[in-house]
Parts: structure tokens; sequence; C-alpha cells
């Protein structure tokens, strides 16, 4: 029965461009509502001029509406990736002329890729946390001259930081003669809707980005190593990214000095902060209860991790290679990784941790800290659109239960991004952005990836389409 259906639906997709029929009527499917945390059967959704008019059970007399059967299909509202850096290309060291430097290279056809990709897993909306802020002014040009398929993006120009090595495209550096609300004030001018705040920045530094983002009515992401998110949230921050709060101030205060004294540059980190760490300590009951309380949203990435900790497995890092663009799985394969000269005993010890950062996760969800799903694509091994599916499942075996992964990857995610009254339901007046999957997706959230047809805009997507580039 699925197979004629879904050869039904190819046919009934017989493009993937231009505007949407002006009425569309979805019938047979059952719905699924996260937020009443129900599934309706016998269900259908009829579209006009890209939204929704009205929802309801059976087939209604809808006369000019172009009738589509989803029998056997489950509908969702278009899934919201809110850490998903879908402009970016490879990362490229410069060596000349000196000093070294980090570089990414933008692509036209790389992003082009991964939208198309996002698109066809259902993916209908991403929050981008950092990047040239003349791509994404190109990229939501050419979504809105149609040259592009793609979700929506709202978006960070590059992060600030104070790093001591360039990284062309992607940090924005602090100088004496460029202090952090200066960076804040031309990212603003240039159209950005967020500010990104860095791993390097001092407390000074992060009230100051906070301040300067709020006079200019921005909000801040941040991603900190050094301010504990305890601070970060009593300072107003708005969002914190990566389930790895890596702070010493968050460690028991026994252990922050050898933990302090013993850390290694890059990835591994985030291993030794794990094993230092007591997520029953006073420290970490007081961050998610200031979190909570002051309403910063977390996403917790844990897809991004996962290759890392989990980099001696080939098959791992093989497994969604085929759905990224070749010169990103080549640039993962020889340049960028989290795990570069990581021993067998790194990995033991990384995948010891791993269950840990299932659980922080976990704890976070029952402190009512407000949550989202974001993958950090642009990142090693992580593959535009299927891997949001994949961090929900991750969500879902961390024990949050599934109603609640699938509100954190639409309505709530809307709602922090403030789109909630256009996007993230399945609602009479709201846009028609909608996933249809083949199978139930409660039972195992990689289940989402299973794709019939996606709605965008109110334009009918066929998934096969956009991801053969049609």
């Amino acid at each position: 029965m699925k197979r004629r259906l879904l050869a039904a639906i190819a046919f009934i997709l017989t493009a993937n461009a231009g505007p949407a029929q002006a009425r569309d009527l979805y019938y047979g499917v059952t719905l699924l509502d996260p937020v009443a945390e129900t599934a309706t059967s016998d269900s259908y959704i009829l579209v006009e001029d890209g939204r929704i008019v009205a929802v309801g059970r059976g087939r209604p007399d809808a006369q000019g509406a172009t009738p589509h059967d989803m029998t056997d299909l489950y509908a969702m509202p278009g899934l919201i990736d809110t850490h998903a850096h879908l402009t970016l290309g490879p990362v490229q060291l410069v060596r000349e002329p000196a000093p070294p430097r980090m570089r990414i290279g933008y692509d036209e056809a790389i992003t082009a890729h991964a939208a198309r990709m996002f698109l066809s897993y259902g993916v209908t909306t991403v929050r981008n946390p950092g990047g040239d802020p003349g791509q994404a002014r190109a990229y939501e040009a050419a979504l809105a001259a149609g040259t592009l398929q793609g979700p929506e993006m709202r978006w960070a120009a590059e992060v600030i930081d104070r790093q001591p090595l360039p990284f062309e495209g992607l940090v924005e550096r602090i100088t004496p003669g460029t202090p952090v609300a200066e960076i804040v004030r031309r990212q603003a001018a240039a159209g950005a809707d967020y500010v990104k705040l860095y791993t390097s920045l001092t407390e000074a530094d992060v009230r100051e980005g906070i301040d300067a983002a709020h006079a200019l009515g921005l909000e801040v992401i941040a991603h900190l190593d050094e301010v504990s998110w305890t601070r970060a949230a009593e300072l107003g921050v708005d969002a914190l990214v990566h389930a790895i709060p890596s702070s010493p101030d968050l460690l028991p205060a026994e252990r922050r000095a050898a933990f302090t004294a013993a850390r290694q540059p890059g990835g591994f980190t985030w291993i030794q902060w794990y094993e230092a760490a007591d997520l029953d300590a006073p420290e970490m009951s007081e961050m998610m209860h200031a979190l909570a309380e002051h309403r910063v949203h977390f996403d917790a990435t844990l897809i991004a991790f996962e290759p890392a900790f989990f980099g001696n497995d080939p098959a791992r890092l093989a497994r969604d290679a085929a759905h990224a663009h070749p010169v990103m799985v080549e640039n993962w394969r020889t340049l960028f990784r989290f795990d570069i000269a990581w021993t067998p005993e790194n990995y033991r010890r990384a995948q010891v941790q791993w269950p840990r950062l299932l659980e922080l996760t976990r704890r976070m969800h029952a402190a009512g800290v407000p949550m989202t799903i974001g993958t950090d694509f642009g990142n090693p091994w992580v593959a535009p659109g299927l891997s949001v599916s994949q961090e929900m499942a991750l969500h879902q075996q961390s024990g949050i239960p599934a109603w609640a992964v699938l509100r954190m990857a639409t309505s709530d995610a809307a709602r922090v991004l403030g789109l909630g009254k256009r996007t993230g339901m399945l609602r009479p007046g709201l846009e028609a952005d909608i996933l249809f999957i083949c199978t139930d997706p409660r039972p195992d959230l990689n289940r989402v990836a299973v794709v019939g047809a996606v709605v965008n805009n109110g334009a009918l997507l066929s998934p096969e389409r956009l991801r053969a580039g049609n």
C-alpha cells in the first residue's frame, strides 16, 4: 500500500519550483499535534495561497482545491533546526601571506545543496548562528527571487571572540580599536537577527555584548567556556548552545584547579570536563535553575559531538556521508574534525562519558530549561536535514518523551525564534509548512527522516527530486 501511495505522490509532484498552487486539499492523513499530544487519523489540511485555512476530520467539499490523497501518511509541522550554519563551506588553512590563518571557503553550490537537503527532510526553517553576513543576505535574496530552494533562515553574522588565530569568514575578533559593542552595532547594521558570543570572551565582554545587542533589539546566542552558564543567564543571555557547559566554575570547587591545569587544547577538553563534573553537585543544579528562571533556551547539538566521541568507528563516519556535499566530506576527512590526533585511550574515555551528555540533556529538560533541536550543521559529519531526526532520536534516547522532542523541533523552536505566530503548528492562519512522514515516528524518532512529501510555504515538494537537485 505504501509503495503505491509513494508512487502516486511522486506522480502528483510534477514541479519543485514556482509559486504554490492557490488551493490544495491534503486528506486521509494521520495528523500529529505535538502541542495537544494527539494523533488524529482520517484528517485533512486545506491550504490556500501558502497558508493553512482549515484542519479537520474526513474529506470536506473543498471546491476548486486540488486533492492529494495522503492515506497512510503522518503529517506534522515543518521542522526547525535552531543551529545550522547553512551557508558555511569547507574550512581552509591559509599559510601565505603570514601569519597563518583559517578561512571558510564559501561556495554557492555547497549552500544550494545543503538547502535542498534540509528541505527534503522537512526542515522548513533554520537559525544560522554564525557566518558571513554577505552570504546570508545572498541566500535570502535567492530565496525571494525563487532561484534557490531551501528553508527560511534567521541568522547571526560572524561570531565575536578573542581567539588569537584569525578565522576569516567565521570569527570577528575583538581588538583595542574594535570593542564588542562596535562589532555588535556593525552586525546589526548588516541585517543580522542575532549576535553570537564565543568561547574566549571574558565576563566583561559577555556583559558588553549582551547590553549592546539588547539595546539594538537583537538576541544573543552564546557558546561559552570560561564564563559559566549560570553567570551568562544572570547577565541576560538569550540562548546557549552545546551540551558541554565547560566552565571550571561549574565543577566542584575542589576539582577546578586540577581541571584547569590538565586540560588539553581542542575537543578532548570536553571529555576532561565531564570527567571532572558532578551532575549532582550544587553548581549544576544552580545552573539549570538559572537557565529555567531566566528562560534561556538551549540546543544540545548531540549529533555534532557523536562523530568525535565515536570517531574511531569508520562505519559511523561513513553512515551519512552521501547526504553531505562531497567537498565538505573530503574536508572532514583531511583537515577539519574535532578528534584530530586522538588516541585509542582518548576514544575509550570519550565513550565512557557519552551517556553523561545524554543524562545532562535529560536533566535540563526535567529542570524546565527551554530546549530546541539544533544540529550544528557545517561541522564534521553532520548531514544537512537528515541529522535533525538523528538529533531528535538522541534526545529521545536520553529519556525525553517523544512528544516533548517533537515540540522542541516545531512549536517550541518557532516560539523562541519569534515565529510562533507564523509557523511551528498546523493551525488555520499559519504558513503551510508541513512534513508528511511514511510511518508513525513516535516509537523511534529516527523515522522522522522517512519522508513522503514536504510542503513549504504552500508548495508541495518531492524529497527525492530535491535530493537529486531537480
